[in-house]
């Protein structure tokens, strides 16, 4: 039987060019040239690249820090037992005779506890902070996944103190850091407040505190301000000396504020009615260029100064308060 060319066109249609002829050759052109098979091991190294890729942006996004809000409580953390140690104290005391009325106060920005020499040694640091009632700290780390304490709770431990960790941001969905505090006195409360920022890695916070020091109770605020941008920086920094200046005395500002004395808005601050800067009482002329800062309202500077033992990149700065 004769086929007919109109017979051979229904049978056998024409192909067509390119890659659409045939699904398959449109899945071996995506994983190569047409009609060239993949080398033995090729497929396996592409999905090997995009896994790595993929974990590469995925650990990329993880460390990006980020904020974490506010917070607030009625405790610190180990308080019942260091009320219970201060009522045995007082009682020992007025045995023996008068009891101290001032208030040992500092701040240190710890660096994540390394030193000068470049060694993460705490109980460094922890010597430093031995003779105060009250340590605001700043570049305090968060418990890491093989351990479980941060770095304010193994300060406190050494030095048998309560303690907050106070952290600003998060990182990997468990690393912390930000400030922290020790308290030798128990507190009625405390909140963590989130500052406005423009860029960034430029979040901060800061942390008031109602220490129960004997009858009275003394507010605390404590800060490390960023030195990202100087809009941020001054912006942060208006926001923490309204808070201050809104508080009812006796009042304490403590931190690394990043800003030095001839700043505008630090100017203003120390030119506020009743701030006092214990420090530059202390040493006039001589005080050394400084951006870490107490400053004191409704309380009567005793003594105040430096330590600068190499156990940070910062110097502790402390202040006896009446």
């Amino acid at each position: 039987m004769l086929t007919t060319e109109h017979d051979r066109t229904r049978e056998s249609p024409p192909r067509r060019r390119g890659i659409e002829a045939s699904p398959s050759l449109a899945l071996r052109a995506c994983m190569g040239r047409v009609g060239e098979r993949p080398r033995p091991g090729t497929r396996g190294l592409r999905w090997a690249l995009a896994a790595a890729a993929a974990l590469a942006g995925a650990a990329w996004l993880g460390a990006q820090p980020r904020p974490l809000g506010p917070a607030e409580g009625t405790a610190l953390e180990g308080q019942d037992h260091v009320a219970s140690a201060h009522a045995f104290q007082q009682k020992q005391d007025r045995a023996s005779g008068p009891q101290r009325k001032t208030l040992r106060v500092g701040t240190f920005n710890i660096h994540g506890c390394r030193g000068a020499d470049g060694r993460r040694d705490l109980d460094r640091v922890a010597r430093c902070l031995a003779d105060l009632d009250f340590a605001a700290l700043n570049e305090v780390h968060g418990p890491h996944p093989w351990q479980q304490l941060d770095q304010a709770a193994e300060l406190a431990a050494r030095l048998d103190m309560a303690w907050l960790f106070a952290p600003n941001t998060r990182t990997w969905c468990c690393l912390e850091s930000g400030n922290g505090l020790l308290s030798a006195w128990p507190a009625s409360f405390w909140r963590r407040i989130p500052l406005a920022h423009r860029r960034e890695r430029g979040y901060r916070n800061a942390v008031l505190v109602g220490l129960e020091h004997g009858a009275r109770t003394v507010s605390l605020l404590l800060t490390h301000i960023t030195r990202s941008d100087d809009a941020s920086r001054a912006e942060q920094l208006r926001a923490v000396a309204e808070m201050y200046l809104a508080l009812a005395e006796p009042a304490v500002l403590l931190g690394d504020l990043n800003t030095p004395a001839d700043d505008p808005e630090m100017r203003r601050l120390l030119a506020a009615p009743g701030v006092r800067d214990p420090l530059g009482e202390k040493l006039g002329a001589a005080a050394p260029p400084r951006i870490d800062w107490i400053l004191a309202r409704g309380m009567r500077p005793v003594d105040a100064g430096l330590r600068e033992q190499g156990a940070s990149d910062h110097p502790l700065v402390w202040a006896e308060l009446e």
